[in-house]
């Protein structure tokens, strides 16, 4: 009984791994999108006169 459980989290576990690694590159290009954003406006707005 313990050795069924065991496999169905590892089961559970192997489903979610390419959840996370998606979510976390998602999250990442989410991020630098935002940043490059958020630093063109700043160029953008220190070149204004």
């Amino acid at each position: 009984m313990l050795n069924q459980k065991n496999n169905n989290r590892r089961d559970v576990e192997r489903r979610m791994l390419p959840f996370v690694i998606e979510f976390v590159k998602f999250s990442t290009a989410f991020a630098v999108v935002i940043a490059v954003a958020l630093l063109t406006l700043h160029v953008a707005t220190a070149a204004m006169p």
